[in-house]
């Protein structure tokens, strides 16, 4: 081999190397690139999944926070009831006396519909009527549930309940939420230690 000849062979191995390395590094196969995608549909789903729940569960903090807010004012409203009756009476008869808020004649929103799978922007005419006036309550953001409250009796019998329906994911099955509120023995309202759910969508 001359001289030249070594040189063009010494120059020319190595790009052939480089070569063949680059033709044959191996890529993604079509199994590789299933199980890839496979994956990465699981993780979406898993991830979907947590979001809608997320959403689902701050949806249902609304109506926990605004239940308990309204069964804790109306315990108040009953307890300071005694300023309603009448002068002179004596303080076991003006306790007898003690009360809630009358009922709601209607929810708000009154159409169930109306927080089906959506929310409702309420104003201020819905919550102008008893008893939310006397409870100073109302909702200024759009809610995902509808609120009632009823109450009955006086004194030892009185009792309320507050309660919280809607359908988050608008399948037509209500989830309930309801704190019941009611005088012991010193005639003194209190609301219940536990709420009552029911079908809750968390």
């Amino acid at each position: 081999m001359t001289v030249p000849e070594a040189r063009v062979n010494a120059i020319v191995r190595p790009v052939k190397a480089v070569s063949m390395r680059h033709r044959w590094t191996p890529g993604f196969t079509a199994i590789e690139l299933m199980n890839f995608l496979a994956l990465a549909a699981v993780l979406s789903a898993v991830a979907m999944y947590a979001l809608a729940r997320y959403v689902r569960h701050a949806k249902t903090v609304e109506a926990i926070s605004s239940v308990t807010s309204l069964a804790g004012a109306s315990a108040e409203y009953y307890n300071s009831s005694d300023a309603t009756q009448p002068t002179g009476a004596s303080p076991n008869a003006v306790h007898a006396m003690r009360h809630f808020p009358p009922s709601s004649r209607v929810p708000v929103p009154e159409d169930a519909l109306s927080v089906r799978g959506r929310r409702y922007q309420s104003n201020l005419a819905d919550w102008s009527a008893s008893p939310w006036r006397e409870l100073r309550f109302s909702i200024v953001q759009p809610q995902c549930y509808q609120y009632s409250f009823e109450a009955d009796g006086a004194g030892a019998t009185a009792k309320a309940l507050v309660s919280a329906e809607g359908d988050l994911d608008g399948d037509g099955l209500r989830s309930t939420l309801s704190l019941a509120v009611a005088p012991d023995e010193g005639l003194t309202a209190q609301v219940a230690k536990t709420m009552t759910k029911k079908d809750v969508e968390e």
